[in-house]
C-alpha cells in the first residue's frame, strides 16, 4: 500500500505541470499577437486638443493631418529604415521586430514537446522570451529619445524636446508594449521554474515505474503511460490485501 503514495504524487504533479505547461503556451500565443498588433499600429504617440494639429507616430510610421485636417498623410515602412524620422525611432523599429520574429520561433518550438523532454523545451524557449522582454525594454527607452524631430514639432508644438513631447501624449500602442513587456518577463519566469520543477527522468522513472520502457518520444506522449502504470499498480494492491 505504500508503494502507491509516491507514485500518486508524482502522477499528480505530472498533470499539474502540463496544465500550467499548457496555460503558458497560450499566454505565449496572447503575447505574439500583442507584440505584431504593438509593432504595426502607428499609435505610440499622438496629438491632443491642444496640438497645433492632428497627427500620431509609431515606430516606423507616422500619420499628420493635410491643411483642411480632414485626411492624413501617412508615411513609413519598416522594409525601408530611410523612411523613418529618426535613429531612435528605427533602433525601437528593429528590436521590437526581432521580438516579434523570435516569439514566432518560439511558438513553432513548441512541436519539440514531442519530441525532446519537456525540461530542454521549457528552458530553450524561455531564454527565447527573456531576449524578447530584453529587446521590448531598449525599444521602451530608447524610442522616447528620439521625440526631437521637426515632424513631431509640428504636431506636438516647439516646445518638443528628447523624453519630452509637448502638447502630445503617450498613447495606447505604447501602453500595449509596456504591458508586453511585463507580460514576457513572467512568462520567461515561469518557464525557467517549470523546467527546473521538472523531475529529473531516471528519478521520475525509477519512483514511479522501475520497469518502465523510456519512449523515444517526447514528455508529452508519456501521458498515455499512465493508464498502464494504474494497471500495473492496482493488481499489486488487491494481490497485498488478499
Amino acid at each position: 500500500m505504500l508503494k502507491t503514495a509516491p507514485t500518486q504524487r508524482n502522477s499528480s504533479f505530472k498533470w499539474t505541470a502540463r496544465v500550467i505547461g499548457f496555460v503558458w503556451i497560450f499566454l505565449t500565443g496572447c503575447f505574439a499577437i500583442l507584440n505584431i498588433f504593438v509593432f504595426v499600429q502607428p499609435q505610440w504617440i499622438g496629438d491632443t486638443i491642444e496640438s497645433p494639429r492632428a497627427g500620431h507616430f509609431g515606430l516606423y510610421s507616422y500619420c499628420i493631418s493635410t491643411v483642411n485636417d480632414y485626411e492624413f498623410d501617412c508615411q513609413g515602412t519598416w522594409t525601408n529604415f530611410g523612411t523613418i524620422l529618426s535613429p531612435p525611432f528605427a533602433v525601437a523599429t528593429f528590436f521590437v521586430g526581432i521580438s516579434a520574429l523570435l516569439i514566432l520561433i518560439c511558438l513553432a518550438l513548441f512541436v519539440l514537446f514531442l519530441f525532446l523532454r519537456a525540461r530542454l523545451v521549457y528552458f530553450i524557449c524561455s531564454l527565447i522570451q527573456m531576449i524578447c522582454s530584453i529587446c521590448l525594454l531598449i525599444a521602451l527607452i530608447v524610442y522616447p529619445s528620439g521625440f526631437d524631430h521637426d515632424t513631431i514639432r509640428s504636431v506636438c508644438g516647439s516646445n518638443v524636446n528628447d523624453f519630452y513631447l509637448g502638447t502630445c501624449q503617450i498613447r495606447w500602442a505604447y501602453i500595449l508594449a509596456m504591458i508586453a513587456f511585463v507580460n514576457i518577463s513572467f512568462l520567461a519566469s515561469l518557464g525557467f521554474f517549470l523546467g527546473m520543477k521538472q523531475p529529473k527522468l531516471d528519478t521520475m522513472q525509477e519512483v514511479i515505474n522501475p520497469n518502465h520502457i523510456l519512449s523515444k518520444y517526447g514528455e508529452l506522449n508519456e501521458a498515455f503511460d499512465d493508464l498502464t502504470l494504474s494497471e500495473q499498480v492496482l493488481p499489486s494492491i488487491t494481490i497485498q490485501r488478499r
